[in-house]
């Protein structure tokens, strides 16, 4: 496995600063000053043709003239130059530069074209960075302060990442008397090159960084944001501060989703999928950053409050219900001994009221009884100046309790100003994280919280998929698409929407169309009394808006007159309209129905996402919705139900049975495999949707298309990789039984716990290269709920009793050069010898390619001689491994 493709950027040796000079004033020369000053452990190099001499340094004139090696080039020389010094870096073979010049994109047309330029001849050059028009890039720990900033803050384990330069600088200016330290901070300028994606893709397995923090105004490519976010959040807390909350994008929407869905919303949703905490505020990611500057990580919701003061009790428990922060409920024995300690009337319950008068030894007894209780999951240590106070000796007491608790935060909100400085001072110089309100202390609280909440929602595994869910008929659906589209239309009729709704198995209410009184009065007849009639126009997509519907028509007379009335009142309403006349369909009785609403979006950045909540007339008035980004399993569509208000519709009330939720779930699935499947989807929903005992059915339907952009990435149109169906393999074994080789997904947690359960102790130790039982809840969701852009994992799968058998698995991760992978492979112990190894290497080599990678190779213990043979076999190398002779190094070119 080699280096991170940025790792010379973030850990270079060699650094040549292009520009430098000894004017304090340019950027050039701030630069090289703050790298020499702030004591980077490796050589800077001035890079100016101006200059003979920079400091005590010899300066070079280009960087191709530069004597040995360079490892990072940080280019502050005029935009119009910068193009030709990343060509230079090419020449030199270097392979990272941080571009801080600005005058490019941002500047208008011809800085956009010179910021092409740019790029172009980074791709000539094979030249990774950052930038252009950015303050840089720091790493503390080594000294590298790669910025024109006075001063770098103090070394830390917290990395933050903004697209603006001036909140760097303010972060930085407020770390230091808060004794917040940071691994990492960089500035991405335009990221023309590398973006968020690529920096979390880093700080992931940086062992530098415990935490991230990011500021963002937008995404450019929202499948490597996600892919980034997503593997970072797996271990780490990553807060985020999203600029331009209240942009709603575009206000033309033709489907009731389309008006519902902001932008912001769908932010929202991209972070909750990637299990990361959002703050909503500059403040807020302030105090993530104290928060996160102190390495405890809370292990549930449940906050203790001590105070001196009820009043600000009461605040913090406020704020702890605004934001779901549960008050502990402290045990017996607690309450018990804080008894013993406490005055009489102290408050029995939290908050621990400690009362004004109490002294700085009972704010340690407090707290440490709080730290002890198994009911406690963080302490929240809150003063207010009185007569009586000793601030210092208070904080003091609270930083020895803190000793007896080295997993549970504790943090502390003194409030005031002259008379608790100094008390603050000595809380942030221990490790304590202080606030000034009680609000932003409980905040605070709340982003450690929220992480482990998010870690165990992502341990949640969905079950087997079901054995009924039949293969949608893509192809039927796309080429009912391709004719609307080539007919110059991009609304589908009633007719069609429900065809292509149907083609993924989703049941819709039958509509007929009808252009002429006569024809309705046939269709009414054949379907059979009441129904409904609608008008049918390309131009027009809610009906009801210009009396174009008519509902409960009962009789062959009221079908004429129902017609009739129809067209003259859309004629009306809109005469510019062109009517094909009307579609109906059968009356759906209410009764114990309850009426929801579906529908997609297609967002600017994340592409499609997926809506659910109430439906009917009043949608957008209620605007009680949810959205999800595709793709779901069953546990993401019961959570993007729960989140709704309506939701609680489909539980009992009065004389009303309790819904399957099931069904609903059913109908999102539906869904989201269609966005996967078809492009071309623009918008879309379902409203109502009906949901009774026996099922869902979608009464109306809506489909706007568009012609999707030509690309030959497979699923380009979403933000994260859907299944990869077009991997899926078919054959027989010798014995004539059905093989089946697919990429895994998280409904087969069962099968593949099952599998590594089976194996034998052999089997586990060449696989595992360890003593393993069974995988964990961590590694079961690890192994199953995989990244497709990042990651493949191929099962090989028999039937067995009616359900699919998992006997063999192959995987494969992308290396942090980007370029190769790392293979693993096991079969199980009664299926060796069956070629199932070797077909599942071959289409793990193939999903391999498919992703552009040149090689794979892997690691296989020196005694485990069938995998070795089946490795020589298809035309890999071996090796033995220089550092393990119990090893051999296998590896394979594409």
């Amino acid at each position: 496995m080699g280096p991170h493709r940025l790792d010379s950027i973030f850990n270079p040796q060699v650094v040549a600063v292009v520009g430098a000079s000894d004017d304090p004033g340019s950027v050039g020369g701030r630069v090289f000053r703050n790298l020499v000053s702030d004591g980077f452990a490796g050589e800077v190099i001035p890079v100016n043709p101006k200059h003979a001499q920079v400091g005590d340094r010899k300066c070079y004139p280009s960087l191709t003239e530069v004597d040995g090696s360079v490892d990072l080039a940080v280019i502050a020389a005029p935009a119009r130059v910068a193009p030709d010094v990343i060509g230079e870096c090419g020449e030199k073979r270097i392979a990272s530069a941080v571009v801080l010049s600005a005058g490019f994109g941002e500047t208008g047309e011809a800085g956009r074209a010179l910021e092409t330029r740019l790029q172009d001849a980074a791709r000539r050059a094979d030249v990774r960075y950052i930038g252009p028009n950015c303050l840089g890039v720091m790493r503390p720990s080594i000294g590298l302060n790669a910025t024109f900033l006075d001063a770098a803050p103090p070394p830390g384990r917290l990395a933050l990442v903004s697209q603006s330069g001036a909140l760097c600088t303010a972060i930085a200016d407020y770390a230091a008397p808060h004794h917040i330290g940071f691994s990492t901070v960089v500035s991405l300028g335009n990221a023309v090159d590398t973006d968020f994606g690529d920096i979390l893709d880093y700080l992931a397995g940086d062992p530098l960084s415990d935490s991230i923090l990011l500021y963002v105004e937008g995404v450019k490519d929202a499948r490597a944001f996600m892919s980034g976010l997503r593997i970072a959040a797996r271990s780490k807390p990553v807060i985020v501060l999203k600029a331009g909350r209240h942009d709603r994008g575009s206000k033309a929407a033709s489907t009731h989703t389309g008006a519902l869905i902001g932008s912001d919303d769908v932010f929202d949703a991209a972070l909750e999928r990637a299990g990361v905490v959002r703050a909503m505020t500059f403040g807020q990611l302030f105090a993530a950053a104290e928060m996160l500057a102190d390495r405890r990580r809370a292990t549930g919701n449940r906050l203790a409050i001590v105070t001196n003061g009820g009043g600000a009790g009461v605040l913090a428990a406020d704020r702890a219900g605004d934001l779901g922060v549960d008050l502990a409920d402290l045990a017996p024995a607690t309450v018990a001994g804080l008894d013993e300690v406490l005055p009489a009337y102290w408050s029995h319950a939290n908050p621990v009221d400690i009362l004004g008068d109490a002294r700085p030894e009972i704010y340690g007894t407090a707290v440490t009884a709080c730290l002890a209780d198994r009911n406690v999951d963080g302490v929240l240590a809150m003063l207010t100046p009185q007569a009586m106070t000793e601030p210092n000796a208070a904080a003091e007491a609270i930083i020895a309790a803190t000793a007896t608790s080295h997993s549970k935060p504790v943090l502390a909100c003194f409030m005031g100003e002259q008379s608790v400085s100094e008390a603050r001072t000595l809380l942030s110089e221990n490790g304590i994280p202080d606030f000034t309100t009680p609000e932003r202390a409980v905040e605070a609280f709340s982003y450690l919280a929220r992480f482990r909440l998010n870690q165990r929602l992502l341990l949640q595994t969905p079950g087997p998929l079901s054995e009924d869910r039949r293969a949608p008929d893509v192809e039927g659906a796309r080429l009912i698409i391709e004719s609307v589209l080539s007919q110059g239309r991009t609304m589908l009729s009633d007719v069609e929407s429900k065809a292509v709704l149907s083609a993924f198995h989703i049941r819709c209410n039958p509509t007929r169309e009808a252009t002429d009184a006569t024809q309705a009065l046939v269709v009414a007849e054949t379907m059979g009394f009441p129904i409904a009639m609608k008008i049918s126009s390309p131009d027009i997509s809610h009906k009801s808006d210009v009396g174009g519907v008519r509902t409960n028509i009962t009789s062959a007379a009221d079908v004429r007159v129902a017609f009739n009335t129809l067209m003259e009142n859309v004629k009306t309403a809109r005469p510019e309209a062109a009517i094909r006349g009307v579609t109906i369909e059968p009356m759906v009785s209410g009764g114990d129905s309850r009426s929801f609403l579906v529908g997609v979006k297609n967002d600017q950045v994340f592409g499609p996402v997926v809506s659910f909540g109430a439906g009917g007339t009043m949608t957008e008035l209620l605007h009680d919705n949810a959205v999800a980004l595709p793709p779901l399993n069953r546990v993401l569509a019961g959570r993007l139900i729960d989140r709704t208000r309506i939701s609680r519709l489909l539980g009992p009330f009065r004389n009303m049975p309790a819904l399957d939720k099931a069904v609903v779930e059913d109908v999102l699935l539906g869904i989201s495999d269609m966005v996967c499947e078809l492009p071309h989807i623009d918008e879309m929903d379902i409203n109502p949707l009906f949901v009774d005992a026996e099922g869902a059915i979608a009464i109306d339907a809506r489909i706007k298309v568009r012609r999707p952009r030509t690309t030959p990435v497979p699923y380009a149109h979403m933000a994260i990789h859907p299944y990869p169906a077009d991997l899926v393999r078919r054959s027989f074994l010798p014995n004539g039984e059905e093989l089946v080789i697919r990429p895994i997904r998280p409904e087969d947690a069962e099968i593949e716990q099952e599998f590594v359960r089976s194996l034998s102790a052999e089997a586990k130790h060449f696989r595992f290269m360890q003593t393993l039982n069974e995988l964990s809840p961590e590694m079961l969701v690890r192994f199953t709920q995989i990244d497709y852009s990042r990651e493949m994992a191929l099962i090989a799968l028999v039937r067995e009793a009616g359900r699919e058998k998992e006997i063999g698995v192959a995987r494969y991760t992308i290396n942090p050069d980007g370029k190769t992978c790392e293979f693993a492979i096991v079969v199980g112990d009664a299926w060796q010898k069956h070629g199932i190894g070797s077909a599942l290497m071959k289409g793990l080599m193939e999903a391999a390619r498919g992703q552009g990678l040149r090689a794979i190779e892997g690691e296989i213990l020196a005694d485990n001689r069938p995998m070795l043979e089946l490795m020589e076999s298809l035309g890999f190398s071996v090796r033995p491994d220089p550092d393990d002779p119990r090893l051999r190094q296998v590896e394979c070119w594409l």
